[in-house]
């Protein structure tokens, strides 16, 4: 067993692995472009991962069940009733006569 301090061990790793890199750039195995690449790559699995969406779009009707939970099915013994939504034709109102003034301006 190492009784080496974590936080210790992976300053050395880190530094070897740079010193390596250093200088597998510098003997011309690897281009600039590469040796970033490599850095980010490890930087990007260094950081903690985002919990994942439970999940995606899904169609109408869909039931979520989340891990663990008993799934029940829906009862589809009842018939769905589709509504009826073309529009009516709007009823056209019978224009109502206007009354007419007759006025003698004489």
């Amino acid at each position: 067993m190492s009784t080496k301090d974590p936080a210790t061990e992976a300053e050395f790793t880190r530094k070897m692995v740079l010193g390596i890199l250093g200088t597998l750039e510098q003997k011309g195995l690897l281009s600039k472009e590469e040796v970033d690449g490599i850095i980010r790559a490890a930087r990007q699995q260094a950081q903690p991962r985002s919990p994942r969406p439970l999940g995606g779009p899904a169609g109408p009707g869909t039931v979520w069940v989340r891990p663990g939970q008993v799934h029940e099915p829906v009862d589809r013994s009842t018939p769905v009733a589709i509504p009826n939504v073309q529009r009516s034709p709007e009823l056209v109102k019978a224009e109502a006569a206007l009354p007419v003034i007759d006025l003698d301006l004489g």
